[in-house]
């Protein structure tokens, strides 16, 4: 027969391949637990076989409901080695929508921890495809639930042999608030070498890389610097939870090369008062995404971490991205957010739907590798968000306003979504409005994002009562966040006989923010 290449240059196939070739290699750090390459290699087998024995076939849909650990980070990798689907799920959404997402994956097992197994039990009731019988709990001392250790340690140690091709799905992550109906974002194992192929290269892993991943294993961002760091056969150091001071002492004691952070995480570690006290010379590669920096927190990152190049990513989950970094700032790209990747493409849209030329403003639509498969189960939301391009080809509409200069580099210079990004996490207005629209005395809301010192944005919500003083403030406002997730959360409330309007009806919420942008970075 003629020689042939399949398909093995996909992430479960690294597993496999630096466990043979550098097996004694540190793979992942947990506090004081690490895994080789051949140790992580045995224990992503163990469990899924596991999963196999408990019914999981490719194709399945597994829900993650955990937080980081050692444990969190095998079972992940274990569904991603048997061509099972991760359905990552948030776990500071509010229990009506978690329970909403569960049932659109219609996920066959469901996996937590003790920390998270209350918001599971409070909405077991809930669930559509999920007993109690396919829920496993990791760290359970009450023994009141089916132990996960349990379960990994009783697989089997037979060899793995599914076979994965790039458009099987690799995981699911939602992106919905909690009254909205879940956007599930279905990923291949191809569209992960967005960040494989792009940063890979461009931020220069290799076997010596520490990627700290200092956001949450079922994060979307997470996956720039693990997939890449996995791939390429450096170590991942896995952060419990994040604290400026855990993260300074990780970085130093395992010279953390590469890292991801969102604004609000660099603010506290640019605030921690030791800072100046720790080796920080190990961090190569510093990655900044999740909304804009400050012009004046930017410069204060190149002045503290003088090894590490700054880089700033804009990007949606649902499959594209830029970078600028480094090189870009030297030729005066200041404030740009980068080019696209090898090969990816990004076009500029008018009003009538048609390209428009460089330097002209217009929504950013964007097309690569990491193009979604879709919205799981929603073709209608999918063809909302797509714009056929050139050739053909199908391109993901931000929502967002921007423009490309002579030279190929983004600038955005707005949003036409009114998305709030508080603490790097979207939270959709939509969802806040809907939950605070359902109180009788309440007639119209409108909810904006506004600075704060620690989150960059948080929620402030207007209010037009039915009756004036039918209802405090305070009390409305503690009526309505016991119902959100606690990202979405709003910090206070602001009464109003009407709500301001463009032309067209619609509430005029950039005038709304307006006045409390207004030097708001002379502050930070």
């Amino acid at each position: 027969m003629p020689l042939s290449f399949q398909s093995d240059w996909l992430l479960p196939d690294a597993i496999e391949h630096h466990a043979k070739f550098s097996g004694l290699r540190l793979a992942v750090i947990c506090g004081e637990q690490s895994l080789t390459w051949r140790e992580l290699e045995h224990r992503t087998t163990k469990i899924g076989n596991a999963l196999i024995e408990a019914g999981v076939r490719k194709g399945d849909r597994v829900c993650f409901c955990m937080g980081s650990s050692l444990l969190s980070f095998e079972l992940l990798w274990a569904i991603v080695r048997i061509g099972g689907v991760v359905v990552s799920l948030n776990v500071m959404m509010a229990r009506d929508s978690l329970a909403a997402m569960i049932n659109n994956s219609e996920g066959q097992l469901l996996f937590t921890d003790s920390a998270n197994i209350g918001q599971v039990a409070a909405i077991l009731g809930s669930l559509n495809f999920i007993g109690r019988d396919q829920i496993y709990v990791a760290e359970d001392s009450t023994k009141a639930w089916q132990s996960f250790e349990e379960f990994a340690d009783n697989g089997s140690d037979d060899a793995l042999t599914i076979k994965i091709t790039p458009e099987d799905s690799i995981n699911i992550v939602y992106s919905s608030g909690s009254t909205g109906v879940p956007k599930g974002i279905e990923h291949s194992h191809r569209a992960r070498f967005e960040y494989i192929f792009g940063l890979g290269h461009l931020h220069g892993y290799d076997q010596n890389s520490v990627a700290v991943l200092a956001t949450p294993i079922y994060t979307n961002g997470t996956w720039m610097t693990m997939a890449p760091c996995m791939y390429r056969g450096g170590a991942c150091l896995i952060m419990r939870k994040f604290t400026a001071e855990d993260f300074l002492n990780e970085v130093q004691r395992h010279k953390g090369s590469h890292v991801f952070l969102v604004p609000t995480q660099t603010l506290s570690i640019l605030d921690h008062p030791r800072l100046r006290e720790y080796d920080l010379s190990s961090l190569r590669v510093y990655i900044s995404s999740g909304q804009a920096l400050m012009p004046s927190v930017f410069d204060r990152i190149v002045e503290t971490f003088r090894s590490a190049g700054l880089w700033d990513a804009y990007g949606m989950s649902e499959g594209f991205c830029t970078m600028a970094g480094p090189l870009d700032w030297a030729k005066g790209k200041k404030g740009s957010v980068g080019k696209s990747f090898v090969l990816d493409d990004l076009c500029i849209v008018g009003a009538d739907g048609k390209e428009l030329p460089m330097g002209e403003t217009g929504e950013i639509c964007g097309y690569s590798i990491g193009l979604m498969k879709g919205y799981f189960k929603d073709q209608k939301r999918t063809d909302e968000i797509t714009w056929i391009g050139p050739k053909g080809r199908t391109y993901l509409r931000s929502g967002d306003v921007g423009r490309i200069d002579a030279d190929g580099y983004l600038y955005i210079s707005g949003r036409t979504k009114d998305m709030i990004k508080s603490g790097g996490i979207n939270v959709f207005p939509s969802d806040i409005e809907a939950v605070f629209m359902r109180h009788p005395e309440v007639l119209e809301v409108a909810a904006v994002g506004i600075p704060h010192p620690k989150w960059i944005e948080t929620p402030l919500l207007f209010v037009v009562l039915r009756k004036p003083n039918s209802i405090a403030a305070d009390e409305l406002m503690r009526w309505g966040n016991t119902q959100l997730g606690k990202f979405q959360r709003i910090s206070a409330i602001e009464f109003a006989t009407e709500l301001p309007r463009v032309t067209y009806g619609k509430i005029d919420k950039t005038s709304l923010r307006a006045p409390y942008w207004l030097n708001f970075d002379s502050k930070v």
